[in-house]
């Protein structure tokens, strides 16, 4: 596809992507000039138009729509082909729950710029006929490669899009009371009716006291009468894990998956299972409310995600009402005001870890294991606990390992490809991705595992923003300055022009008149690990310093 503005003379072909007046006639958007226009337009004095000449190797929207919409619109959805805006609607075609992978739809997104699919959450409630997503190109076609790339993103586990019908189930309803002597029975009637909106048969129910050995009975019957889904409806929200209702799940050979529903508003309930039946116990007084309606709809349609994702359903869940909220004036009188936080006086940690390891022969050190860690791992958790703002891990070499190994770290990872080049293009890289305002940054190689958050400290106390010219600050030892380097804002500037094999010598000699150094008793945190010999060095040192607090301690509390 060529775009772009054409001279009149060569644009025989081109389709419009703006409209073109000439003399009384309009030339509309998508038109696409002939032999005849083009004598009109030369007639009127224009000169270029602006459009777009297609190769074999562009889709037309309609059919590059049709078939990304074939792949990603799986069971009980509905789809039209895109209007001239470039949309495509995608609609519930039945009541249920709209689902999707949320890391899928991350990486089908991000794979082009020209293609969008944008939702509504997922693992939502939905109706018949109602709009749940779309999908945009925004260019006037799609070429062949990209449509081929967008495809791949979305297929390989089944369609990225569906909606999880209400699945008609049977469940044991339980309700558990201080004295069931004392309380009306369960009229059957009232279940059914009060149930069978969510299709849910009831094929069990029991009044019972509350106690955890009388429910565990109750929960074994209703299993036993082919219950899919058993409810405890109980006087008092379970608290905790070893409170009654959860303790009666596991002493009916249960497990619990979940204490808690994070959906607004957070009910305090638990949610378990026994082979492939879910146990779901909920206090009384919750029975109405929006957010157990939520929970119910998941179960009805054989949708719950898995526990592991239950703190995303978090996201986006306030109600309209609560949204519409806004603070009282007591509130505010008793509230605390955060005020800015973008004063320049934060510190990031820029972790070097992007180098190829050639010195330890047959691994990357950075994945060694060293007490139960990765040495990464050592380096970014220790960046976590200190008192830095911001957080950057560049890597390159066993990229995907490492960012691996971080996942569970709140760390912004950037990739160098061209880490071979030397650590000053690694250093450029995380400082240019930092927000503006970072006052400093230390830059710490990631095979230090003994510089740990309390050196990083010491290094953030002595720093001092606001003074006119920022100090450099810097670790040393017997009077020799080592790694890691905090640099203020100011000099971020430098590794632009330092040459690469100089690394920041020049620097430090040209600021050396406020360099604040802070003095070490010990050089093991200083110590950098390059090869077999010095992993091993460094571990039985390491362990002879724990040892040796270990001692300190029990003498100090006359053990």
């Amino acid at each position: 596809m060529k775009f772009g503005e054409f001279p009149v003379y060569d644009a025989l072909g081109v389709e419009l992507t703006h409209p073109v007046k000439c003399r009384e006639k309009t030339l509309k958007k998508g038109h696409i000039l002939t032999s005849a226009d083009i004598g009109l337009l030369q007639y009127a004095g224009v000169k270029t138009v602006v459009g777009v000449q297609f190769s074999a190797q562009d889709v037309m929207p309609q059919t590059a729509a049709d078939i990304l919409l074939k792949v990603m619109a799986g069971d009980f959805l509905r789809y039209t082909l895109p209007d001239e805006t470039g949309y495509s609607e995608i609609f519930a075609d039945t009541d249920g729950v709209f689902v999707y992978e949320t890391e899928r739809l991350h990486r089908f997104n991000a794979h082009s710029e020209s293609v969008s699919l944008m939702t509504v959450q997922s693992y939502r409630p939905v109706y018949k006929g109602q709009f749940v997503a779309n999908l945009r190109l925004f260019e006037p076609a799609v070429a062949a490669q990209t449509l081929n790339e967008a495809i791949t993103k979305i297929s390989g586990t089944g369609s990225l899009l569906k909606i999880a019908p209400y699945a008609f189930c049977k469940i044991g309803f339980i309700r558990t009371v201080a004295d069931p002597a004392h309380v009306t029975p369960l009229d059957e009637k009232e279940l059914a009716a009060r149930f069978g909106v969510y299709g849910f048969e009831v094929v069990y129910h029991d009044l019972c006291e509350h106690n955890s050995q009388r429910l565990e009975k109750a929960v074994r019957d209703a299993i036993d009468a082919h219950a899919e889904i058993v409810l405890i409806e109980s006087p008092h929200p379970p608290l905790h894990r070893d409170d009654v209702v959860p303790t009666a799940i596991k002493e009916s050979a249960g497990d619990i998956d979940r204490l808690g529903w994070p959906v607004d508003t957070g009910l305090s309930l638990v949610i378990g299972h026994k082979n492939d039946v879910k146990l779901l116990g909920y206090c009384a007084d919750d029975a109405d409310k929006p957010a157990l309606d939520t929970l119910m709809r998941f179960l009805a349609t054989k949708s719950l995600p898995d526990a592991s994702a239950f703190p995303s359903l978090a996201e986006n869940s306030l109600s309209l009402q609560r949204q519409a909220k806004r603070i009282t004036a007591e509130q505010a009188e008793n509230s605390v005001a955060v005020g800015s936080v973008s004063d320049s006086e934060k510190i990031a940690i820029v972790i070097l870890a992007a180098g190829a390891s050639r010195r330890m022969i047959g691994s990357n050190k950075l994945l060694e294991p060293l007490h139960g860690l990765a040495m990464i791992e050592h380096a970014v958790r220790s960046a976590l606990s200190s008192k830095a703002d911001y957080v950057v891990v560049v890597t390159g070499h066993d990229a995907k390992f490492i960012e691996k190994r971080l996942e569970p770290y709140d760390v912004k990872i950037v990739r160098n490809p061209d880490y071979v080049s030397g650590v000053l293009g690694s250093i450029r890289l995380g400082l240019s991705v930092l927000p503006p305002d970072i006052a400093g940054a230390v830059v710490l190689p990631a095979d230090m595992p003994a510089f740990t958050e309390e050196y990083i400290d010491r290094m953030i106390d002595a720093f001092d923003a606001k003074a006119k010219r920022p100090p450099v600050v810097m670790p040393s030892y017997n009077g020799v300055r080592h790694n890691p380097v905090l640099w203020p804002r100011d000099l971020f500037k430098y590794v632009k022009i330092i040459p690469e094999d100089s690394h920041w010598t020049p620097a430090l000699i040209e600021h050396s008149d406020y360099i604040r150094e802070i003095e070490l008793k010990d050089d093991l945190p200083l110590t950098d690990i390059n090869t077999h010999g010095d992993l091993e060095k460094y571990k039985s040192r390491a362990d002879l310093v724990s040892s040796a607090e270990q001692d300190l301690f029990a003498l100090e509390n006359g053990r």
